[in-house]
């Protein structure tokens, strides 16, 4: 087959790739044990045979799959043990997602005795391998001073590390920082930024405080309009207080046309995700319908 001219390289079928991994063949056997893992029909237990194989031969990226089947108990009994030993044989070849693992592991204590320095040091190597999952779990210590003393403008740094390169908790971190939810000064357009950029890449909870930032004009311009927009694209979605937002936007004609009905569906909805100022303004609702008639 082409594809512009060029040859397009084939695929090996399992059959092919069994007839190398049975000689020896270490990638072949690493390739096999992932068609296995991943592709249909899966079979996890002859994808734990053929990582084995090829973890024993040195593979590292078998070695950090191998690791990650006995944490779960993926085709395996589950061995924390035997997760930290694959790890650490993937660690020492630079394989940044064991390196990442390892340090999840030994951040928490599973599989061998808690120790939140040498975790540090693991997460480093991972981000200089590119494993952005470690910047943010970096961020999160020097944010909670966990294994290290609290320091929100270094969990700033590692935040801002993995959120540029797409992390999306990151971004949400950021958020949260700088709209002045962690004790940090609040700096408005900043604030602003981070939340787009987290609502954009999914963020349920940033969506909703995208809303209040457009409804305040806060860290950007005012429009009541994008506000309520944000609020039922979080709402939708099952957010408890973006429900209630987007009822007192209905009750009050902000950013949409005031419908009493539509309020009061998006406060039963908030009320029923346990939102206590819901219940009170179903309550207001009710008064102000019975003015609004004797009127």
């Amino acid at each position: 087959m082409t594809v512009n001219g060029a040859n397009e390289p084939s695929i090996p079928t399992r059959r092919e790739l069994l007839k190398l991994a049975r000689v020896g063949d270490t990638d072949s056997q690493y390739r096999l044990g992932c068609s296995y893992d991943f592709d249909s029909p899966r079979d996890r237990k002859r994808a734990v045979h053929w990582y084995q194989k090829a973890a024993a031969q040195g593979n590292a990226d078998a070695q950090n799959l191998l690791g990650e089947c006995y944490r779960e108990g993926v085709g395996v009994r589950r061995d924390r043990r035997a997760a930290m030993k694959w790890f650490q044989a993937a660690a020492m070849q630079g394989d940044a997602s064991a390196q990442l693992s390892l340090g999840h592991m030994l951040f928490y204590g599973r599989g061998q005795k808690q120790d939140r320095r040498q975790a540090l040091r693991l997460y480093r190597q991972a981000v200089k391998g590119g494993e952005i999952r470690a910047a943010y779990n970096i961020g999160l210590m020097y944010r909670h001073g966990d294994g290290v003393e609290k320091n929100l403008q270094r969990a700033i740094h590692w935040f801002r590390r993995a959120a540029t390169q797409g992390h999306t908790a990151a971004a949400d971190m950021l958020s949260r920082i700088y709209g002045g939810e962690e004790g940090y000064p609040v700096r408005p357009v900043p604030a602003y930024r981070w939340y787009l950029t987290a609502a954009e890449r999914g963020s349920v909870d940033a969506m909703c405080s995208l809303g209040v930032c457009y409804f305040n004009g806060a860290g950007t311009t005012r429009d009541r309009e994008a506000a309520a927009r944000c609020y039922r694209s979080a709402a939708e979605r099952e957010h408890g207080w973006a429900c209630y937002l987007l009822g007192l936007c209905y009750r009050d004609g902000q950013g949409v046309r005031r419908n009493l009905r539509v309020a009061e569906h998006w406060f039963q909805k908030a009320s029923k995700h346990r939102v206590r100022q819901a219940l009170s303004a179903l309550q207001k609702l009710s008064k102000l319908r019975v003015t609004l008639n004797n009127k």
